[in-house]
């Protein structure tokens, strides 16, 4: 492959970061648009985020919205931080706060929300360099050294996912130069659909001064989280979001479906998969992930669409995503199983325990929480058909 180069408005960064994996090549892939620059290596093992991270401590933010640090103690490590030198994650591990593993989940989930954040690159230019050689030691930005070993589809399905979100937040937050202001905040905001954390997180930023743009760097949550948060609040009235200024956010990029060929898996020849989602992009990658692996897919949108695939052609499963956390949600969990008698997997986010529950008492036979890796997907079907 060599050295390739081009532009992400005409290639697509969907094409061009499913290209690369799928022709299993090593070397480097650098991303800029206005002053911004990710390099992603991709390795035999996985890919890492060679350079990009856009906080200057990301560990320790995700540390502290997850529970496991207070604010007292984050700012005791950043100032031993910004004394020694030494890397935050390394000063954790010595003072025995927390073991490695948390340590590394959490910049794991940092290089992801990185990789994600590319999604929304519109105007970006690209230069892809094939090589096994990595890039210099100083080049190396914090999060060189952590691994993602998850597949790139993976990484493609939830990607698609906020796509359509994206799409739905800006018909209410269309710039960040937008200033949201605090409403009347009811007595009790008990949306399973909202993150807590996040909410008491940017509550208090919400000031009627900072915009949208400031909110998002001054939160411990990241971009995707505070603009989805801010959209559920302006949704539900606790907040409202002033009159634009000057100048509109561009369209997020939409990943492209490219048909590949079907696999060699046994159980997936001569199987068709509905796959049945209200988000367009999610609903694509989802459909493309099944037939990579030899299955016959159709699409739909709600269980209207399913009834009228079923009339005409038969299916040996279901995919739903569906947001169980609701009576909604659960109430098209048991149309679809009403009017298909056949395995049906349910693809869900924010889910607790009961609401995992509900769904198998309404006819799902798998759950699985969003974001999963593709792998899992394919091998609940893989199970489901056997049985």
């Amino acid at each position: 492959m060599g050295k390739i180069q081009g532009d992400v408005s005409v290639l697509g960064i969907s094409n061009l970061l499913q290209m690369l994996s799928m022709n299993r090549v090593r070397g480097l892939l650098t991303t800029q648009q206005e002053g911004q620059k990710k390099v992603i290596h991709f390795l035999d093992e996985g890919i890492r985020l060679v350079a990009g991270a856009r906080r200057t401590n990301p560990l320790g933010e995700i540390l502290m919205r997850t529970g496991k640090i207070t604010r007292d103690q984050l700012d005791e490590l950043l100032a031993e931080q910004r004394r020694t030198g030494t890397p935050l994650g390394e000063i954790v591990a010595q003072r025995s706060i927390l073991g490695k593993d948390v340590i590394q989940t959490a910049l794991r989930e940092q290089v992801a929300e990185e990789i994600y954040d590319l999604f929304t690159w519109t105007e970006a230019t690209f230069t892809f360099s094939e090589g096994p050689d990595g890039p210099s030691a100083a080049d190396l930005g914090p999060l060189a050294q952590v691994v993602l070993d998850t597949s790139m589809m993976s990484i493609m399905i939830e990607a698609a996912r906020r796509v359509d979100e994206l799409a739905r937040i800006q018909a209410v937050i269309p710039d960040v130069r937008l200033v949201p202001e605090r409403l009347e905040l009811p007595a009790a905001l008990d949306d399973p659909s909202l993150d807590r954390n996040a909410i008491e997180d940017l509550l208090p930023l919400v000031d009627g001064q900072r915009s949208v743009g400031h909110i998002v760097e001054e939160s411990l949550f990241p971009k995707f989280t505070v603009l989805r948060t801010l959209y559920g609040l302006a949704q539900r009235g606790v907040i409202k979001i002033r009159d634009r200024g000057e100048g509109e956010v561009g369209p997020v990029t939409v990943l492209r479906r490219p048909a590949t060929p079907a696999s060699e898996r046994p159980e997936a020849r001569g199987r068709t998969i509905l796959v049945l989602s209200d988000l367009p992009t999610y609903r694509g990658a989802l459909a493309l992930c099944a037939r990579n692996e030899g299955f016959d897919v159709l699409e739909g949108q709600s269980v209207e669409d399913a009834a009228q695939h079923l009339d005409r052609t038969p299916v040996d499963a279901i995919v739903l995503d569906a947001p169980i956390e609701t009576d909604g949600g659960l109430e098209a969990c048991m149309k679809v199983r009403g009017i298909a008698k056949v395995p049906i997997i349910v693809l869900a986010g924010n889910t607790s325990k009961q609401a995992i529950a509900n769904a198998l008492q309404s006819g799902a036979r798998y759950v699985l929480v969003k974001p999963f890796k593709e792998d899992l997907l394919i091998e609940r079907l893989a199970n489901v058909l056997k049985a």
